[in-house]
């Protein structure tokens, strides 16, 4: 009855009460491969009513609005605010016209001894104790309520935890929680954030067969399109479920459009539609004022959410191949300015210095550099979310020849054996070519990142050729293995772009063990830390290989730097400071030894010199008897060393969190 959308707390207690789901909240795996036990062309999914009589009434209208044969199902937590035997009953004879499943909110109701797991609510660890805590009384009221009623806790027994059904031919599994349990958090907004979990629904979708795959549980909407099928989660129905919003949220799958729709998508002729339930918003908010007092744990965790809806908006529930309806656009975004550098900078200012927690061995780099790594420009044909140099097809900052031909002095000087040639998107460079064929010939190894999708346009498809006739390694970036949340991070198109490059790529041998490695990079679509890399890895090439049977070597995982363009939308968005105490909880130490600074230098578009790509991003340049070091510095006098003290700000949190973060992924293997 309460999402992870708002930050938490440590937990306070040891009590399991409404933090664990019972063994009997289970679900027969068999149960979702099932065939289908009923039909029809329209199918309402009504979860968390919640007791608002209102909002029932409202289920009433909205089906009875629909032509051909209509279904509702009631996916559970029908009840929770009704707290008194007599409102308890008079919910059921109305909802008792609907299929009704069983949610947590029933399946504790009707137990005839209390088993101590509270409202069942199977809270994670994210939801702070004191919702928690007011989340049990508000059960256990109604419970002991009925606890004298058996008659009313006996309609709940028998009540199904799932059910299959086929609306037009296609099949849609409904049950509360997850495909797991009755309370499961699995398709919470958080948890479909994951990319593992991604993979794991989306391979359980294609074994069972279910196309729409439709929950609640929650309290927050949450929508996404998977390789293999849909998963929403409708959030709410009795309770508003975005800020400034005074209706319920359902969940309607039709062989038409919906008449309104807050978001939606289609795959092929099914309409799946999260649809307005406009319910007496003022009755309501009487009903339950008379109900609840101002002190009581219903109004001091829910009244304001009643009343104004929660700090939530429609764009934070779409997590890939839903879109907004045009009716709500103009709401459908939180309400932000657009942050400054300066903004970010003054944001990263006010936390705890990162340099404060490194011994002083760890504040200089290693004797010898074996890595070099040039940004050869800002242009590029995307423009990405997470970039945080800001690319795009608007810059124009690009390094010339002269600077390529000082870095490639550089290296041969002081053997460093790596060049890492990264943008924009670097390909754009007008010298990119010449560059490249002197660095095979020169250094001992090269790597290029390409978004890939640059290499389909005219004047650039050559250079997957070139790629293989130096032995260039390329490194690619492809944020996801999933269409619609790879595209929400990088643009339409990109995705399918993207697979035929890595296709040609593959048919020129690369990423088949022959020499010619390709490597991809998956960095994060929300604020979370990159999954374990080999974990994720290993869904990559499953996914690859078995769907579109492209192979490659290594993948990357990188955690977003809270800077540049990444560093602006946290800022805009609210989410800046919520991030970095993610990024700061799981600072590392492990990781600081083998930091990226630590053994690389990184060289601007203008010669400028760098510890890595990200102060590069920041202009934290390094120095040297009050001006700006170049690479024209370093091949002026060879004998210039290139060890030299590291200089960190508190952009490098993000570099040390969970598993660590480089350019090369992560830092710390398990």
């Amino acid at each position: 009855m309460s999402s992870c959308s708002t930050r938490g707390a440590k937990r306070r207690n040891f009590k399991d009460a409404g933090r664990v789901c019972p063994v009997d909240y289970r679900l027969d795996e068999h149960l979702f491969a099932a065939d289908p036990a009923c039909s029809c062309d329209t199918l309402f999914v009504v979860g968390g009513l919640y007791g608002n009589p209102y909002a029932l009434d409202a289920v009433d209208r909205l089906a009875s609005a629909e032509s051909g044969d209509v279904l509702v199902v009631l996916n559970g937590d029908v009840h929770w605010f009704d707290k008194t035997a007599e409102n308890f009953e008079a919910i059921e004879r109305k909802a008792s016209r609907h299929t009704l499943l069983v949610g947590n909110v029933e399946a504790e109701l009707r137990r005839e001894t209390d088993i101590g797991v509270g409202c069942g609510c199977s809270y994670p660890e994210c939801t702070p104790d004191d919702d928690v805590s007011r989340s049990n009384r508000i059960h256990n009221m109604l419970s002991t309520a009925l606890f004298h009623r058996p008659d009313l806790r006996e309609l709940l027994q028998g009540r199904l935890p799932a059910l299959n059904v086929s609306v037009g031919g296609r099949k849609v599994g409904i049950t509360h929680g997850d495909e797991k349990l009755i309370g499961g958090w699995g398709c919470s907004r958080e948890s479909l954030q994951d990319p593992i979990r991604q993979d794991e629904l989306s391979r359980w979708l294609r074994k069972t067969g279910i196309e729409v795959f439709a929950t609640t549980h929650t309290c927050s909407p949450a929508a996404m399109v998977l390789a293999d099928g849909i998963v929403i989660n409708n959030g709410a129905a009795g309770l508003p479920n975005f800020s400034g919003q005074d209706f319920g949220i359902v969940t309607r799958i039709s062989i038409t459009p919906a008449q309104e729709a807050v978001f939606g998508t289609r795959t092929g002729d099914l309409f799946v539609d999260a649809v307005p339930l406009r319910y007496d918003q003022d009755a309501y908010v009487s009903w339950f004022d008379d109900l609840w007092s101002d002190t009581s744990p219903a109004s001091i965790s829910y009244r304001e959410r009643i009343v104004a809806g929660p700090d939530d908006y429609i764009e934070d529930a779409l997590l890939g191949g839903f879109s907004v309806d045009a009716a709500y656009r103009k709401k459908a975004a939180r309400p932000r300015e657009q942050a400054t550098e300066h903004d970010v900078e003054l944001a990263l200012a006010r936390l705890m210095y990162f340099e404060d927690l490194l011994d002083e061995s760890h504040l200089v780099t290693e004797p010898h550099l074996d890595i070099l790594q040039a940004n050869i420009g800002k242009l590029c044909n995307l423009a990405c979310a997470h970039c945080h140099v800001e690319a795009g097809p608007a810059r124009t900052e690009l390094m010339d020849r002269r600077c390529m031909e000082a870095i490639l002095d550089v290296m041969e000087a002081h053997g460093i054996e790596t060049l890492d040639i990264t943008g924009g998107a670097p390909e754009m460079n007008p010298d990119f070519a010449w560059f490249i064929g002197e660095a095979a010939r020169r250094i001992g190894r090269v790597m290029v990142r390409s978004n890939l999708v640059i290499l389909l346009e005219p004047g650039f498809e050559h250079f997957v050729d070139r790629y293989a006739e130096l032995g260039i390694e390329v490194v690619a970036s492809l944020p996801n293995v999933n269409a619609a949340q790879s595209e929400k991070q990088r643009g339409a198109h990109t995705f399918s772009g993207s697979l035929e490059v890595l296709r040609r790529l593959n048919e020129r041998g690369y990423g088949a063990g022959s020499g010619l490695v390709l490597d991809l990079v998956f960095n994060p679509q929300w604020p979370l830390l990159p999954p374990e890399q080999g974990e994720l890895e290993r869904v990559y090439k499953r996914r690859l290989a078995d769907d579109f049977g492209i192979t490659f070597d290594t993948l990357f995982a990188v955690a977003n730097n809270p800077i540049g363009r990444y560093g602006a939308h946290l800022v805009s968005t609210g989410q800046f400071d919520g991030y970095l105490d993610t990024l700061m909880d799981a600072f590392n130490p492990e990781s600081v030894a083998s930091m990226m600074c630590r053994h690389q230098v990184s060289v601007g578009y203008d010669g400028r010199m760098y510890d890595c790509d990200f102060n590069q991003a920041v202009g934290l340049c390094q120095q040297a008897d009050g001006h700006d070091l170049s690479i024209f510095d370093y091949a002026a006098d060879p004998n210039r060393p290139l060890g030299r003290s590291i200089l960190f700000g508190n952009h490098c949190y993000a570099c040390t969190a969970g598993f660590g973060s480089s350019c090369t992924g992560t830092l710390v293997q398990t």
